[in-house]
């Protein structure tokens, strides 16, 4: 499960992180609203979210990612424990509200019972069949092995179905901000999802000096 994790206090988010990791979810943290704003252009399980931030506070984030066509389970976990505080943003739309200091081990609880209740996301194109949450691919009735990365690319197309999409752009998406690798990893991956899945080999067209798009199924 992906986490992301949005704290301005360093040690606060690192000792989270850790813990969360050794519960073993993959955790992204993030230390300010802008840079939550830049992770979330990719994919969450949850988003763990602090109220007070350097740029701006987190309940502004809640309505934009639970408008979100899948949206990830939000916590608000926050020092701001008054009545009217939880119930805003309860009302705002967060599935939970926690206050500092938090015990990690109610978290993980807390959070994996969220994760239960999640609508499994379920995605189909053509003969595929994507199961998000379990992240499992299938054409027809046939498994199909995918890398960790490729399954995240294939989302990554089926999530912006026809649109013309830059290297650079999949790559900062798909990968981060921080991935020190170049362009050429997104054409080695799609090779390998067209490899892989006769479905996307028909549709993924490669755009003359841009990059891909996955054209609709007619």
């Amino acid at each position: 499960m992906n986490v992301l994790l949005i704290e301005d206090e360093q040690k606060l988010a690192q000792v989270t992180a850790r813990f969360l990791r050794h519960h073993a979810y993959e955790v992204t943290i993030a230390g300010s609203l802008a840079e939550a704003k830049q992770c979330l252009t990719r994919a969450f399980d949850a988003v763990l979210i602090d109220v007070r931030l350097p740029d701006g506070d987190g309940w502004s984030l809640v309505p934009s990612i639970k408008s979100q066509v899948q949206p990830p389970v939000v916590f608000m976990i926050t020092s701001r424990g008054e009545a009217d505080d939880r119930v805003f943003g309860l009302e705002l739309g967060a599935d939970d509200y926690l206050v500092k200091p938090v015990v990690l081990k109610e978290l993980t609880i807390r959070l994996e019972r969220a994760l239960k209740v999640r609508p499994v996301a379920r995605h189909a194109f053509g003969d595929l069949t994507i199961d998000e949450k379990g992240r499992q691919v299938k054409t027809g009735e046939q498994a199909v092995s995918l890398a960790k990365m490729e399954f995240e690319l294939l989302l990554y197309f089926i999530e912006h179905l026809g649109e013309a999409l830059s290297r650079d752009q999949i790559l900062d998406d798909v990968w981060g901000y921080a991935f020190g690798g170049d362009t050429r990893t997104v054409d080695t991956h799609v090779k390998q999802l067209r490899d892989k899945l006769p479905v996307i080999k028909r549709q993924l067209k490669t755009v003359h000096r841009v990059g891909y798009r996955l054209e609709a199924i007619e």
